[in-house]
Protein backbone atom coordinates (compact mmCIF):
# COMPACT_ATOMS: atom_id res chain seq x y z
CA UNK A 1 0.00 0.00 0.00
CA UNK A 2 1.03 3.67 -0.45
CA UNK A 3 0.25 6.35 2.11
CA UNK A 4 0.38 9.98 0.81
CA UNK A 5 0.70 13.28 2.67
CA UNK A 6 1.67 16.93 2.02
CA UNK A 7 4.56 18.02 4.28
CA UNK A 8 6.52 21.26 4.71
CA UNK A 9 10.29 21.76 4.67
CA UNK A 10 10.46 20.48 8.27
CA UNK A 11 8.64 17.27 7.26
CA UNK A 12 5.63 18.38 9.29
CA UNK A 13 2.30 17.31 7.82
CA UNK A 14 0.14 20.06 6.30
CA UNK A 15 -3.22 19.03 7.54
CA UNK A 16 -5.11 21.24 5.08
CA UNK A 17 -3.23 19.79 2.09
CA UNK A 18 -2.71 23.41 0.96
CA UNK A 19 0.41 24.54 -0.91
CA UNK A 20 1.43 28.09 -1.79
CA UNK A 21 4.32 30.18 -3.10
CA UNK A 22 7.08 31.56 -0.93
CA UNK A 23 7.60 28.28 1.01
CA UNK A 24 8.68 24.72 0.24
CA UNK A 25 6.14 21.87 0.11
CA UNK A 26 6.63 18.17 -0.64
CA UNK A 27 4.51 15.12 -1.49
CA UNK A 28 5.51 12.32 0.89
CA UNK A 29 4.77 8.69 -0.04
CA UNK A 30 5.28 5.76 2.33
CA UNK A 31 5.35 2.34 0.59
CA UNK A 32 4.54 -0.91 2.49
CA UNK A 33 4.17 -4.50 1.37
CA UNK A 34 1.24 -6.82 2.05
CA UNK A 35 2.53 -7.70 5.50
CA UNK A 36 2.70 -4.00 6.48
CA UNK A 37 6.48 -3.64 6.32
CA UNK A 38 8.02 -0.61 4.62
CA UNK A 39 9.81 -1.27 1.33
CA UNK A 40 13.17 0.36 0.60
CA UNK A 41 14.62 1.24 -2.85
CA UNK A 42 11.26 1.03 -4.52
CA UNK A 43 10.49 3.29 -7.54
CA UNK A 44 7.50 5.55 -7.00
CA UNK A 45 6.03 7.69 -9.84
CA UNK A 46 4.05 10.85 -9.20
CA UNK A 47 1.57 12.59 -11.55
CA UNK A 48 -0.66 15.65 -11.25
CA UNK A 49 -2.36 18.16 -13.50
CA UNK A 50 0.33 20.41 -15.04
CA UNK A 51 -2.10 23.35 -15.04
CA UNK A 52 -2.36 23.23 -11.25
CA UNK A 53 1.08 22.35 -9.87
CA UNK A 54 4.54 21.27 -10.96
CA UNK A 55 6.62 18.45 -9.49
CA UNK A 56 10.37 18.84 -9.10
CA UNK A 57 10.72 15.27 -10.38
CA UNK A 58 8.31 12.69 -11.75
CA UNK A 59 9.69 9.72 -9.79
CA UNK A 60 11.77 8.92 -6.72
CA UNK A 61 13.15 5.85 -4.86
CA UNK A 62 12.03 5.05 -1.34
CA UNK A 63 14.66 5.38 1.39
CA UNK A 64 15.42 2.86 4.16
CA UNK A 65 12.15 3.83 5.81
CA UNK A 66 10.12 3.25 2.66
CA UNK A 67 9.69 7.01 2.10
CA UNK A 68 9.81 8.77 -1.34
CA UNK A 69 9.47 12.52 -1.40
CA UNK A 70 9.25 15.13 -4.23
CA UNK A 71 8.80 18.90 -4.13
CA UNK A 72 5.47 20.31 -5.35
CA UNK A 73 4.86 23.98 -6.28
CA UNK A 74 1.81 25.88 -7.53
CA UNK A 75 1.89 26.79 -11.24
CA UNK A 76 0.57 30.28 -10.44
CA UNK A 77 1.56 32.32 -7.46
CA UNK A 78 -1.65 34.30 -7.73
CA UNK A 79 -4.32 31.71 -8.47
CA UNK A 80 -6.18 29.56 -5.92
CA UNK A 81 -7.34 26.17 -7.24
CA UNK A 82 -7.28 22.45 -6.41
CA UNK A 83 -5.87 19.30 -7.93
CA UNK A 84 -5.36 15.56 -7.50
CA UNK A 85 -2.00 13.77 -7.21
CA UNK A 86 -1.42 10.05 -7.87
CA UNK A 87 1.55 7.98 -6.66
CA UNK A 88 2.16 4.50 -8.16
CA UNK A 89 4.58 1.65 -7.52
CA UNK A 90 4.92 -2.12 -8.00
CA UNK A 91 5.54 -4.24 -4.89
CA UNK A 92 6.07 -7.98 -5.17
CA UNK A 93 4.80 -7.86 -8.77
CA UNK A 94 1.60 -6.20 -7.60
CA UNK A 95 0.78 -2.69 -8.92
CA UNK A 96 -0.36 -0.39 -6.19
CA UNK A 97 -1.33 3.30 -6.17
CA UNK A 98 -2.81 6.01 -4.03
CA UNK A 99 -4.10 9.51 -4.67
CA UNK A 100 -4.33 12.76 -2.74
CA UNK A 101 -6.43 15.87 -3.23
CA UNK A 102 -4.65 19.18 -2.57
CA UNK A 103 -5.27 22.88 -2.86
CA UNK A 104 -3.15 25.86 -4.01
CA UNK A 105 -3.42 29.23 -2.30
CA UNK A 106 -2.80 32.68 -3.80
CA UNK A 107 0.32 34.46 -2.59
CA UNK A 108 0.79 38.19 -2.05
CA UNK A 109 2.80 39.34 -5.13
CA UNK A 110 4.47 42.73 -5.34
CA UNK A 111 7.01 44.53 -7.55
CA UNK A 112 9.68 46.80 -6.10
CA UNK A 113 12.78 48.74 -7.10
CA UNK A 114 12.18 49.30 -10.87
CA UNK A 115 15.61 50.49 -12.07
CA UNK A 116 17.05 52.02 -15.27
CA UNK A 117 20.73 51.20 -15.67
CA UNK A 118 21.59 54.15 -18.01
CA UNK A 119 19.92 57.56 -18.05
CA UNK A 120 19.82 59.87 -19.91
CA UNK A 121 20.03 58.29 -23.38
CA UNK A 122 19.59 59.63 -26.92
CA UNK A 123 16.72 58.71 -29.21
CA UNK A 124 17.30 55.27 -30.75
CA UNK A 125 19.61 54.26 -27.88
CA UNK A 126 18.76 51.59 -25.28
CA UNK A 127 19.16 50.88 -21.59
CA UNK A 128 18.88 47.79 -19.39
CA UNK A 129 15.93 47.76 -16.94
CA UNK A 130 15.39 45.53 -13.87
CA UNK A 131 12.63 45.06 -11.31
CA UNK A 132 12.31 42.95 -8.15
CA UNK A 133 9.49 40.41 -7.85
CA UNK A 134 8.38 39.54 -4.33
CA UNK A 135 6.10 36.80 -2.99
CA UNK A 136 4.63 37.37 0.44
CA UNK A 137 7.19 40.14 0.92
CA UNK A 138 10.20 37.95 0.10
CA UNK A 139 12.21 38.07 -3.14
CA UNK A 140 10.78 35.44 -5.47
CA UNK A 141 13.22 32.56 -5.70
CA UNK A 142 11.69 29.24 -6.61
CA UNK A 143 8.40 31.04 -7.14
CA UNK A 144 8.41 32.63 -10.60
CA UNK A 145 6.72 35.99 -11.16
CA UNK A 146 5.92 36.98 -14.79
CA UNK A 147 6.40 40.72 -15.36
CA UNK A 148 5.10 42.78 -18.30
CA UNK A 149 6.91 46.00 -19.34
CA UNK A 150 5.58 49.01 -21.26
CA UNK A 151 6.73 52.56 -22.09
CA UNK A 152 5.04 55.85 -22.96
CA UNK A 153 7.41 56.05 -25.95
CA UNK A 154 9.63 53.31 -27.35
CA UNK A 155 9.51 49.61 -26.60
CA UNK A 156 10.96 46.76 -24.52
CA UNK A 157 12.73 43.62 -25.67
CA UNK A 158 11.50 41.31 -24.33
CA UNK A 159 8.18 42.88 -23.41
CA UNK A 160 7.59 40.13 -20.81
CA UNK A 161 10.17 38.53 -18.53
CA UNK A 162 10.07 36.13 -15.55
CA UNK A 163 11.99 36.56 -12.33
CA UNK A 164 15.27 34.70 -11.95
CA UNK A 165 16.33 32.57 -8.99
CA UNK A 166 17.40 35.84 -7.38
CA UNK A 167 13.90 37.27 -7.81
CA UNK A 168 14.94 39.79 -10.51
CA UNK A 169 13.20 40.30 -13.89
CA UNK A 170 15.44 41.89 -16.57
CA UNK A 171 14.73 43.48 -19.96
CA UNK A 172 16.02 46.22 -22.33
CA UNK A 173 14.29 49.51 -23.14
CA UNK A 174 14.70 50.80 -26.74
CA UNK A 175 13.82 54.43 -27.43
CA UNK A 176 12.23 55.42 -30.75
CA UNK A 177 13.15 58.28 -33.08
CA UNK A 178 10.08 60.19 -31.87
CA UNK A 179 11.02 59.95 -28.17
CA UNK A 180 12.27 63.00 -26.29
CA UNK A 181 12.27 64.26 -22.69
CA UNK A 182 11.09 62.09 -19.77
CA UNK A 183 9.67 58.71 -20.82
CA UNK A 184 7.58 56.71 -18.31
CA UNK A 185 8.48 53.03 -17.92
CA UNK A 186 5.96 50.66 -16.28
CA UNK A 187 6.29 47.13 -14.85
CA UNK A 188 3.16 45.04 -14.13
CA UNK A 189 2.44 41.57 -12.77
CA UNK A 190 -0.81 39.74 -12.08
CA UNK A 191 -2.02 40.44 -8.59
CA UNK A 192 0.55 43.18 -8.01
CA UNK A 193 0.37 46.96 -8.12
CA UNK A 194 2.17 48.42 -11.14
CA UNK A 195 5.42 50.28 -10.51
CA UNK A 196 6.84 53.10 -12.67
CA UNK A 197 10.02 55.07 -13.21
CA UNK A 198 11.25 57.55 -15.83
CA UNK A 199 14.17 57.68 -18.25
CA UNK A 200 15.37 60.87 -19.91
CA UNK A 201 15.66 60.68 -23.73
CA UNK A 202 17.40 63.36 -25.81
CA UNK A 203 15.60 64.29 -29.07
CA UNK A 204 16.83 62.56 -32.28
CA UNK A 205 18.97 64.58 -34.69
CA UNK A 206 18.81 64.38 -38.51
CA UNK A 207 21.86 62.69 -39.97
CA UNK A 208 21.33 62.92 -43.72
CA UNK A 209 19.21 64.20 -46.61
CA UNK A 210 18.85 62.07 -49.76
CA UNK A 211 17.22 62.62 -53.15
CA UNK A 212 14.52 59.99 -53.41
CA UNK A 213 12.66 60.20 -56.72
CA UNK A 214 11.13 62.26 -59.52
CA UNK A 215 7.72 61.39 -60.93
CA UNK A 216 8.89 62.47 -64.42
CA UNK A 217 12.68 62.17 -64.78
CA UNK A 218 12.59 63.42 -68.39
CA UNK A 219 10.31 66.38 -69.04
CA UNK A 220 9.87 68.40 -72.24
CA UNK A 221 10.10 72.14 -72.76
CA UNK A 222 7.06 74.31 -72.20
CA UNK A 223 6.83 74.89 -75.97
CA UNK A 224 6.66 71.19 -76.85
CA UNK A 225 3.43 70.03 -78.45
CA UNK A 226 3.29 66.87 -76.32
CA UNK A 227 4.92 65.23 -73.35
CA UNK A 228 4.93 65.95 -69.59
CA UNK A 229 6.07 69.37 -68.40
CA UNK A 230 5.90 68.98 -64.61
CA UNK A 231 7.65 66.65 -62.19
CA UNK A 232 7.39 66.17 -58.42
CA UNK A 233 10.74 65.67 -56.71
CA UNK A 234 11.01 64.01 -53.28
CA UNK A 235 13.81 64.32 -50.73
CA UNK A 236 13.97 62.33 -47.48
CA UNK A 237 15.45 63.37 -44.12
CA UNK A 238 17.02 60.41 -42.28
CA UNK A 239 18.14 59.86 -38.69
CA UNK A 240 21.24 57.97 -37.64
CA UNK A 241 19.52 54.62 -38.14
CA UNK A 242 18.36 55.44 -41.67
CA UNK A 243 14.72 55.98 -40.66
CA UNK A 244 12.72 58.91 -42.05
CA UNK A 245 12.17 61.87 -39.72
CA UNK A 246 8.89 63.78 -39.74
CA UNK A 247 8.40 67.45 -38.96
CA UNK A 248 11.79 68.63 -40.25
CA UNK A 249 12.02 71.91 -42.19
CA UNK A 250 13.75 71.58 -45.56
CA UNK A 251 14.73 74.48 -47.84
CA UNK A 252 14.48 73.44 -51.51
CA UNK A 253 16.08 75.65 -54.19
CA UNK A 254 16.73 75.67 -57.94
CA UNK A 255 20.27 75.95 -59.34
CA UNK A 256 21.01 79.19 -61.24
CA UNK A 257 21.60 77.26 -64.49
CA UNK A 258 18.20 75.60 -64.06
CA UNK A 259 16.50 78.95 -63.45
CA UNK A 260 18.23 80.39 -66.54
CA UNK A 261 16.54 77.69 -68.64
CA UNK A 262 13.13 78.89 -67.43
CA UNK A 263 12.44 76.19 -64.83
CA UNK A 264 10.20 77.28 -61.95
CA UNK A 265 8.49 75.80 -58.95
CA UNK A 266 4.77 75.18 -59.22
CA UNK A 267 3.11 78.59 -59.23
CA UNK A 268 5.81 80.22 -61.34
CA UNK A 269 8.23 81.22 -58.57
CA UNK A 270 11.97 80.54 -58.46
CA UNK A 271 12.36 81.50 -54.77
CA UNK A 272 13.51 78.70 -52.41
CA UNK A 273 10.65 76.73 -50.88
CA UNK A 274 10.63 75.71 -47.20
CA UNK A 275 8.78 72.40 -46.91
CA UNK A 276 8.13 70.26 -43.77
CA UNK A 277 8.74 66.52 -43.98
CA UNK A 278 5.76 64.18 -43.74
CA UNK A 279 5.33 61.18 -41.44
CA UNK A 280 7.88 59.18 -43.46
CA UNK A 281 10.43 61.98 -43.61
CA UNK A 282 9.71 63.11 -47.20
CA UNK A 283 9.70 66.71 -48.42
CA UNK A 284 8.18 67.16 -51.89
CA UNK A 285 8.21 69.98 -54.42
CA UNK A 286 6.87 70.30 -58.00
CA UNK A 287 8.89 71.92 -60.79
CA UNK A 288 7.68 73.11 -64.20
CA UNK A 289 9.77 73.15 -67.38
CA UNK A 290 10.79 76.33 -69.18
CA UNK A 291 11.52 77.08 -72.79
CA UNK A 292 15.01 75.55 -72.93
CA UNK A 293 16.37 72.00 -72.61
CA UNK A 294 18.50 71.66 -69.46
CA UNK A 295 19.54 69.36 -66.62
CA UNK A 296 17.30 70.06 -63.64
CA UNK A 297 19.33 70.61 -60.47
CA UNK A 298 17.25 70.98 -57.30
CA UNK A 299 18.94 71.11 -53.88
CA UNK A 300 17.32 70.33 -50.51
CA UNK A 301 19.01 71.52 -47.28
CA UNK A 302 17.98 71.14 -43.64
CA UNK A 303 17.01 74.48 -42.11
CA UNK A 304 19.12 75.65 -39.17
CA UNK A 305 21.92 73.07 -39.29
CA UNK A 306 25.65 73.82 -39.35
CA UNK A 307 27.50 72.38 -41.16
CA UNK A 308 24.96 72.25 -43.98
CA UNK A 309 23.17 68.93 -44.49
CA UNK A 310 21.90 68.80 -48.08
CA UNK A 311 21.41 66.74 -51.26
CA UNK A 312 20.81 67.54 -54.95
CA UNK A 313 18.61 65.83 -57.51
CA UNK A 314 20.15 63.61 -60.15
CA UNK A 315 18.91 62.11 -63.41
CA UNK A 316 16.25 64.80 -63.96
CA UNK A 317 16.31 66.77 -67.21
CA UNK A 318 14.25 68.70 -69.74
CA UNK A 319 14.49 68.00 -73.46
CA UNK A 320 13.15 69.98 -76.40
CA UNK A 321 10.58 67.25 -76.97
CA UNK A 322 10.50 67.80 -80.75
CA UNK A 323 11.91 65.48 -83.36
CA UNK A 324 14.62 67.02 -85.51
CA UNK A 325 15.28 66.19 -89.15
CA UNK A 326 18.96 65.30 -88.74
CA UNK A 327 18.24 62.70 -86.04
CA UNK A 328 15.55 60.74 -87.93
CA UNK A 329 16.16 57.42 -89.68
CA UNK A 330 14.03 54.76 -91.35
CA UNK A 331 15.06 51.12 -91.75
CA UNK A 332 13.52 47.82 -92.82
CA UNK A 333 14.14 44.26 -91.73
CA UNK A 334 13.99 43.28 -95.43
CA UNK A 335 14.74 45.85 -98.12
CA UNK A 336 13.80 43.32 -100.79
CA UNK A 337 10.87 40.93 -100.50
CA UNK A 338 9.62 38.22 -102.87
CA UNK A 339 6.50 40.24 -103.61
CA UNK A 340 6.54 41.07 -107.33
CA UNK A 341 4.27 38.13 -108.10
CA UNK A 342 3.28 37.04 -104.58
CA UNK A 343 0.70 38.71 -102.30
CA UNK A 344 1.05 38.92 -98.55
CA UNK A 345 4.85 39.05 -98.32
CA UNK A 346 5.81 41.45 -95.53
CA UNK A 347 8.66 43.51 -94.16
CA UNK A 348 8.84 45.53 -90.94
CA UNK A 349 9.74 49.24 -91.04
CA UNK A 350 11.23 51.02 -88.01
CA UNK A 351 11.32 54.80 -87.62
CA UNK A 352 13.77 56.21 -85.07
CA UNK A 353 13.84 59.88 -84.04
CA UNK A 354 15.44 62.12 -81.42
CA UNK A 355 15.40 65.79 -80.51
CA UNK A 356 18.20 68.25 -81.30
CA UNK A 357 20.17 67.14 -78.21
CA UNK A 358 19.91 63.48 -79.18
CA UNK A 359 17.36 62.81 -76.43
CA UNK A 360 14.20 60.71 -76.92
CA UNK A 361 11.05 62.36 -78.16
CA UNK A 362 8.14 61.89 -75.70
CA UNK A 363 6.47 58.52 -76.00
CA UNK A 364 3.12 58.56 -77.76
CA UNK A 365 4.07 61.00 -80.53
CA UNK A 366 2.49 59.77 -83.82
CA UNK A 367 4.35 58.97 -87.05
CA UNK A 368 2.55 58.63 -90.40
CA UNK A 369 3.47 56.22 -93.22
CA UNK A 370 2.35 56.38 -96.88
CA UNK A 371 3.21 54.43 -100.04
CA UNK A 372 2.18 54.37 -103.67
CA UNK A 373 1.92 50.57 -104.02
CA UNK A 374 0.97 47.73 -101.72
CA UNK A 375 -0.20 48.32 -98.14
CA UNK A 376 1.55 49.92 -95.17
CA UNK A 377 0.12 50.42 -91.68
CA UNK A 378 -0.71 54.11 -91.65
CA UNK A 379 0.64 55.20 -88.28
CA UNK A 380 2.51 54.15 -85.16
CA UNK A 381 3.28 55.93 -81.89
CA UNK A 382 6.77 56.32 -80.47
CA UNK A 383 7.72 54.19 -77.48
CA UNK A 384 10.03 55.19 -74.61
CA UNK A 385 13.03 54.44 -76.85
CA UNK A 386 11.75 57.03 -79.37
CA UNK A 387 10.99 54.48 -82.07
CA UNK A 388 8.06 52.49 -83.48
CA UNK A 389 7.30 49.86 -86.12
CA UNK A 390 4.82 49.27 -88.94
CA UNK A 391 4.37 46.47 -91.48
CA UNK A 392 4.43 46.76 -95.26
CA UNK A 393 2.61 44.04 -97.28
CA UNK A 394 2.84 43.24 -100.99
CA UNK A 395 -0.54 43.42 -102.76
CA UNK A 396 -2.45 45.17 -105.51
CA UNK A 397 -0.90 46.76 -108.61
CA UNK A 398 2.90 46.51 -108.69
CA UNK A 399 5.20 49.18 -110.16
CA UNK A 400 6.73 48.00 -113.43
CA UNK A 401 10.27 48.38 -112.06
CA UNK A 402 9.39 46.58 -108.80
CA UNK A 403 10.55 49.51 -106.60
CA UNK A 404 8.18 50.92 -103.96
CA UNK A 405 8.76 54.24 -102.16
CA UNK A 406 7.56 54.36 -98.54
CA UNK A 407 7.50 57.72 -96.76
CA UNK A 408 7.42 58.29 -92.98
CA UNK A 409 6.82 61.74 -91.48
CA UNK A 410 5.90 63.50 -88.23
CA UNK A 411 5.82 66.99 -86.75
CA UNK A 412 9.21 68.34 -85.67
CA UNK A 413 11.77 71.08 -86.17
CA UNK A 414 14.75 71.87 -88.36
CA UNK A 415 18.21 71.12 -87.00
CA UNK A 416 20.68 73.94 -86.29
CA UNK A 417 24.14 74.49 -84.81
CA UNK A 418 23.88 76.31 -81.48
CA UNK A 419 27.09 78.36 -81.64
CA UNK A 420 26.53 80.36 -78.42
CA UNK A 421 25.10 77.50 -76.33
CA UNK A 422 21.84 79.21 -75.37
CA UNK A 423 19.71 76.42 -76.89
CA UNK A 424 17.92 79.00 -79.08
CA UNK A 425 18.49 79.56 -82.77
CA UNK A 426 19.88 83.02 -83.43
CA UNK A 427 20.18 84.66 -86.88
CA UNK A 428 23.53 83.79 -88.35
CA UNK A 429 23.70 80.33 -86.79
CA UNK A 430 23.84 77.53 -89.40
CA UNK A 431 20.62 75.57 -89.85
CA UNK A 432 19.30 72.84 -92.12
CA UNK A 433 16.40 74.14 -94.17
CA UNK A 434 13.74 71.73 -95.47
CA UNK A 435 10.76 72.44 -97.68
CA UNK A 436 7.41 71.00 -98.65
CA UNK A 437 7.32 67.23 -98.32
CA UNK A 438 6.54 64.91 -101.22
CA UNK A 439 6.99 61.19 -101.92
CA UNK A 440 9.66 60.65 -104.56
CA UNK A 441 8.17 57.56 -106.24
CA UNK A 442 10.52 57.60 -109.26
CA UNK A 443 13.64 58.35 -107.15
CA UNK A 444 14.86 61.15 -109.41
CA UNK A 445 15.14 63.70 -106.58
CA UNK A 446 12.68 66.10 -108.23
CA UNK A 447 9.01 66.60 -107.47
CA UNK A 448 6.92 65.56 -110.50
CA UNK A 449 3.53 67.14 -110.03
CA UNK A 450 1.83 64.89 -112.58
CA UNK A 451 2.71 61.62 -110.87
CA UNK A 452 3.87 62.35 -107.28
CA UNK A 453 1.99 63.52 -104.22
CA UNK A 454 2.90 66.29 -101.77
CA UNK A 455 2.16 66.30 -98.02
CA UNK A 456 1.92 69.97 -96.96
CA UNK A 457 2.51 70.98 -93.36
CA UNK A 458 4.83 73.00 -91.18
CA UNK A 459 6.53 76.28 -92.10
CA UNK A 460 7.62 76.39 -95.75
CA UNK A 461 8.30 79.14 -98.26
CA UNK A 462 9.55 79.97 -101.74
CA UNK A 463 13.33 79.92 -101.21
CA UNK A 464 15.65 77.35 -102.77
CA UNK A 465 16.38 74.21 -100.76
CA UNK A 466 19.90 72.94 -100.24
CA UNK A 467 20.75 69.79 -102.15
CA UNK A 468 21.49 67.52 -99.21
CA UNK A 469 20.15 64.34 -97.69
CA UNK A 470 18.60 66.19 -94.75
CA UNK A 471 16.30 68.12 -97.11
CA UNK A 472 15.15 65.05 -99.06
CA UNK A 473 12.50 64.84 -100.27
CA UNK A 474 11.66 68.56 -100.54
CA UNK A 475 9.87 70.35 -103.37
CA UNK A 476 12.20 72.70 -105.19
CA UNK A 477 12.00 76.34 -103.99
CA UNK A 478 9.73 75.51 -101.05
CA UNK A 479 12.13 76.36 -98.20
CA UNK A 480 11.66 79.55 -96.15
CA UNK A 481 15.29 80.61 -95.69
CA UNK A 482 15.12 80.69 -91.89
CA UNK A 483 15.13 78.19 -89.07
CA UNK A 484 11.68 76.69 -88.54
CA UNK A 485 10.34 75.19 -85.33
CA UNK A 486 7.51 73.47 -87.19
CA UNK A 487 8.26 71.19 -90.14
CA UNK A 488 7.52 67.71 -91.41
CA UNK A 489 10.40 65.55 -90.21
CA UNK A 490 10.65 62.97 -93.00
CA UNK A 491 12.45 59.87 -94.17
CA UNK A 492 11.90 57.82 -97.35
CA UNK A 493 12.94 54.24 -98.02
CA UNK A 494 12.78 52.04 -101.15
CA UNK A 495 11.54 48.47 -100.91
CA UNK A 496 12.15 46.10 -103.82
CA UNK A 497 9.31 43.77 -104.81
CA UNK A 498 11.57 41.06 -106.20
CA UNK A 499 10.82 38.33 -108.69
CA UNK A 500 11.35 34.71 -107.73
CA UNK A 501 13.56 34.09 -110.78
CA UNK A 502 17.07 35.52 -110.71
CA UNK A 503 19.26 37.11 -113.36
CA UNK A 504 22.95 36.08 -113.07
CA UNK A 505 25.51 37.94 -115.24
CA UNK A 506 29.26 37.37 -115.50
CA UNK A 507 30.95 40.73 -114.73
CA UNK A 508 34.69 39.86 -114.70
CA UNK A 509 36.84 37.65 -116.96
CA UNK A 510 37.18 34.14 -115.66
CA UNK A 511 40.59 33.04 -114.30
CA UNK A 512 41.99 29.90 -112.71
CA UNK A 513 41.14 31.39 -109.27
CA UNK A 514 37.61 32.53 -109.96
CA UNK A 515 35.21 35.09 -111.38
CA UNK A 516 32.50 37.58 -110.34
CA UNK A 517 28.80 37.49 -111.12
CA UNK A 518 26.11 40.10 -110.53
CA UNK A 519 22.88 38.71 -109.10
CA UNK A 520 19.60 40.62 -109.50
CA UNK A 521 15.96 39.83 -109.99
CA UNK A 522 14.42 40.12 -113.46
CA UNK A 523 13.87 43.88 -112.95
CA UNK A 524 17.47 44.56 -112.02
CA UNK A 525 16.71 44.90 -108.30
CA UNK A 526 18.04 42.85 -105.42
CA UNK A 527 16.84 39.32 -104.99
CA UNK A 528 14.74 38.88 -101.79
CA UNK A 529 16.62 39.41 -98.54
CA UNK A 530 17.78 36.00 -97.33
CA UNK A 531 18.42 34.61 -100.85
CA UNK A 532 21.47 32.30 -100.94
CA UNK A 533 24.11 32.13 -103.71
CA UNK A 534 26.22 29.01 -104.24
CA UNK A 535 28.39 27.55 -107.02
CA UNK A 536 29.74 24.13 -108.01
CA UNK A 537 31.86 22.62 -110.81
CA UNK A 538 29.55 20.42 -112.93
CA UNK A 539 32.16 18.99 -115.39
CA UNK A 540 32.75 15.29 -114.71
CA UNK A 541 36.29 14.29 -113.69
CA UNK A 542 37.44 17.86 -113.21
CA UNK A 543 40.26 18.71 -110.83
CA UNK A 544 38.91 22.24 -110.45
CA UNK A 545 36.60 22.85 -107.48
CA UNK A 546 34.76 25.83 -105.99
CA UNK A 547 36.40 26.82 -102.72
CA UNK A 548 33.82 29.46 -101.70
CA UNK A 549 31.20 31.96 -102.82
CA UNK A 550 31.45 35.41 -101.24
CA UNK A 551 29.08 36.59 -100.05
CA UNK A 552 26.92 33.48 -100.05
CA UNK A 553 23.77 35.45 -99.05
CA UNK A 554 22.52 38.54 -100.88
CA UNK A 555 22.91 41.78 -98.97
CA UNK A 556 19.89 43.40 -97.32
CA UNK A 557 19.41 46.00 -100.04
CA UNK A 558 16.91 47.04 -102.67
CA UNK A 559 19.69 46.88 -105.28
CA UNK A 560 21.43 43.87 -106.80
CA UNK A 561 24.96 42.94 -105.77
CA UNK A 562 28.14 41.19 -106.87
CA UNK A 563 29.26 37.74 -105.70
CA UNK A 564 32.75 36.26 -106.14
CA UNK A 565 33.07 32.57 -107.03
CA UNK A 566 36.50 31.42 -105.80
CA UNK A 567 38.15 28.41 -107.57
CA UNK A 568 41.02 26.25 -106.36
CA UNK A 569 43.38 27.25 -109.22
CA UNK A 570 43.64 23.86 -110.94
CA UNK A 571 44.78 23.99 -114.60
CA UNK A 572 41.36 22.95 -115.89
CA UNK A 573 39.60 25.80 -114.03
CA UNK A 574 39.67 27.79 -117.29
CA UNK A 575 37.60 25.20 -119.18
CA UNK A 576 35.27 23.47 -116.74
CA UNK A 577 31.60 24.43 -116.41
CA UNK A 578 30.56 26.10 -113.16
CA UNK A 579 26.89 26.27 -112.12
CA UNK A 580 25.77 29.25 -110.01
CA UNK A 581 22.60 28.56 -108.00
CA UNK A 582 20.46 31.38 -106.61
CA UNK A 583 17.79 30.27 -104.09
CA UNK A 584 15.23 32.79 -102.75
CA UNK A 585 13.18 32.20 -99.55
CA UNK A 586 10.54 30.35 -101.59
CA UNK A 587 13.24 27.79 -102.52
CA UNK A 588 12.49 28.09 -106.28
CA UNK A 589 16.11 28.13 -107.42
CA UNK A 590 17.62 29.69 -110.54
CA UNK A 591 20.71 27.83 -111.91
CA UNK A 592 23.03 29.46 -114.47
CA UNK A 593 26.12 27.67 -115.84
CA UNK A 594 29.32 29.31 -117.10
Amino acid sequence: MITLAIVDAMDAAVTSNAIGSGALFYVKAVVKNASGSTVANKLVTFTTASTVATLAQAAALTDANGVAKVQISPVSVTAATAGNLVASATVDTVAISSDLDYQTSAANVSLTNLKVVTSPISALQSSAVTVEGRVNGVLAGSSVVAVNFSASCGSFSPASASTSSAGIASTTYQSAVTCSGPVTLTAQATGATAVTTTISVAVAQPANVVFSSATVPLMVTSAASGGLKQSTLKFQVLDGSGAGMSGQSVSISLANSTISAGVTFSGGTTAPQVVPTDGSGYASVTVSSGGLPTPVVVTAALVGFTPVVQASSSGVAITSGRATQNAASLSATKLSIEGFNVDGVQTTLTIRVADRQGNPVPAGAPVNFVTGHGSVVGTCTLDSASQCNVTYTSQGLRPTNGRVAILAYMDGEESFIDQNGDNIWQPGEPFYDVGTLYRDDNENGVYDAATEQIYPGGLTGTSSCASAVYAYPSVVNSCDGTWSSSIRVRQQIIISLATTEANVILTTPRTLTGFTVRVTDLNGNAMPTGTTVSAAVVTSGANCTVSSTSPNVVRNSANGGDHVVNLNGATDCSTVRVAVTVTPPSSVATVVSF
